[in-house]
């Protein structure tokens, strides 16, 4: 006769048992094995942006002017002056309103095109707040684009008149005013930043400016106008400017406390090198006597001016060192209204 009580304990051993194997199992080899870890995804390629004048199309372009102010502010001499024409509450308001501090950017370029102008800075200011102020001074279509996550492009009017900025990485930016907001300079940039466009020239790419960049060299200030010169301006200089090609000047601080102003013309004055010499200088002495050339202390130069050619015959090279302190003055009386303006 079977005993009752050993059977359910076998039952209930067995079922606890079978209970216990049915946890292990699975455990042992019905659970799939942990997904193996995500591979980082690789690092993004640098953004070009080390020199400004890479990220400007040559196409259209009629005016360049390159600049570093954080050199400029950082001449001890000079601070008095650049108080003048840019007195620090103006720079403070404009850090304010644009999250940027002029006085501590490095380079900075402003180039005109036949149908907008691009502002370029290199900077050290914060890009959310950048971006937001941008952002707060827009009044309709705005429009967001991430194309990365260092590459952002921000679009939208200011009153009727479009305006796009465009964040390239971590210290450069760019401001658009005017042209098309999705397929104008800002976009251009980008582009160029990304080395997408390495068959379009940039700035410095083709004659005349190519060769004029390199006779200039590097200064604070620098600034091209390309030909042709028509009409009144054809007729400046005496006429000069009719057979140039481009024009460039610098900018450079020089001794006893002068800067010192180089203007060159490129073009062919091979044919009579000393009459397109004189006729430079008399047009500068001409241009320094007017109202306006007294107005900016031109007729108060350190030393007489003097215009030298070049060996080949393709280029002339106006020098002058001029005060500071009658053309800061004289800068600040033109200029106070529109730099109050944007100091803004």
């Amino acid at each position: 006769m079977t005993d009752p009580v050993a059977t359910s304990r076998r039952r209930w051993l067995g079922g606890a048992l079978t209970a216990a194997l049915g946890l292990l199992v699975p455990a042992c080899g019905g659970v799939p094995p942990a997904p193996p870890p995500r591979l980082a995804a690789p690092p993004l390629p640098p953004l070009a942006t080390a020199d400004l004048t890479r990220l400007l199309p040559s196409a259209g372009l009629r005016w360049l002017v390159l600049v570093k102010p954080r050199e400029i502010a950082a001449i001890p001499w000079l601070i008095p002056w650049l108080g003048l024409i840019a007195p620090e509450p103006n720079l403070d308001r404009f850090a304010a309103s644009t999250g940027l501090d002029l006085r501590q950017v490095p380079d900075a370029a402003v180039a005109s095109y036949d149908d907008a102008s691009l502002y370029l800075a290199r900077h050290t200011g914060d890009l959310r707040t950048v971006e937001r102020l941008f952002r707060e001074r827009l009044t309709r279509d705005v429009r967001r684009t991430v194309e990365r996550p260092d590459l952002i492009r921000l679009s939208g009017d200011l009153g009727t008149a479009p305006r796009v900025l465009a964040l390239l990485g971590r210290d450069v930016v760019a401001f658009q005013d005017g042209g098309s907001a999705t397929r104008g300079l800002a976009r251009v940039a980008t582009l160029y930043a990304l080395g997408k466009l390495r068959r379009s020239p940039t700035a410095f790419d083709q004659e005349p400016l190519h060769s004029l960049a390199a006779r200039l060299g590097e200064a604070p200030l620098r600034a091209f106008a390309r030909g042709p010169f028509d009409d009144a301006l054809g007729r400046g200089a005496r006429g000069l400017l009719a057979a140039a090609t481009a024009v460039g000047a610098t900018a450079r601080p020089g001794d006893r406390e002068t800067i010192l102003l180089d203007i060159t013309l490129t073009g062919d004055f091979s044919a009579s090198t000393s009459d397109a010499t004189d006729t430079l200088l008399a047009a500068w002495e001409e241009l320094s006597r007017s109202s306006f050339g007294h107005l900016l202390g031109l007729d108060a130069g350190k030393a007489p001016a003097s215009a030298t050619p070049s060996a080949a015959g393709d280029a002339l090279t106006l020098s002058v060192a001029l005060d500071p302190a009658p053309l800061a003055r004289g800068l600040r009386a033109l200029t106070s209204a529109e730099i109050e303006e944007i100091m803004r």
